[in-house]
């Protein structure tokens, strides 16, 4: 037997539909590595914005693929070129220092340190950067602080986690069904 021209029709679409989501799934998960400014929490010191935008938002205690993400700006939103920049995290409730990573530099200020938080809890993530020109923080850096929590990746689902996997494929069956039941003049 062969399939009717609308047949082919539908599964022409239901495939595209399909292949469209598959994409859209898959840039959403390696859109972490686009280049540009980073857009989340930010601190204003003199002329410059400081940006904090970890990845995923809400971190994992043990997971190795946090990224704590830095943006820093001028007064007209531009990067700042050529600067150093130091990362202190503290335990937030004691203070004392965990991790110390010392002056680096960077051609552009859209920054990325990787970290795995060992243990649940919160802390507090101090940026300092000393920019190249600048006559008052090219010897005295900026220094920022941004408190972040660690949680237990047995306990909560992230949001971004939650759509990607859960939302969009629910919602993609739910058209798929809409679409045949319209087909079938059954709605």
């Amino acid at each position: 037997m062969f399939m009717s021209v609308q047949k082919v029709f539908y599964f022409k679409h239901l495939f595209l539909l399909t292949l469209f989501l598959f994409l859209c799934m898959n840039t959403y998960n390696i859109s972490q590595y686009t280049s540009g400014h980073f857009f989340g929490t930010t601190k204003n010191v003199g002329d410059y914005q400081i940006i904090f935008a970890p990845y995923p938002p809400l971190p994992f205690a043990g997971n190795n693929s946090t990224l704590l993400n830095f943006s820093i700006l001028d007064k007209e939103n531009q990067n700042v070129n050529n600067i150093f920049a130091s990362l202190i995290i503290k335990n937030k409730v004691n203070g004392s220092i965990i991790q110390n990573i010392p002056f680096k530099f960077y051609e552009f200020s859209d920054i990325t340190f990787p970290y795995t938080f060992k243990d649940i809890g919160d802390y507090q993530v101090s940026l300092l950067v000393r920019i190249n020109g600048d006559p008052t923080y090219s010897q005295r850096p900026i220094s920022v602080d941004f408190d972040i929590s660690a949680t237990n990746p047995d306990q909560v689902i992230p949001t971004h986690e939650l759509l990607a996997y859960y939302l969009v494929p629910a919602l993609a069956v739910i058209a798929v069904i809409v679409i045949f039941l319209k087909r079938k003049n059954k709605i």
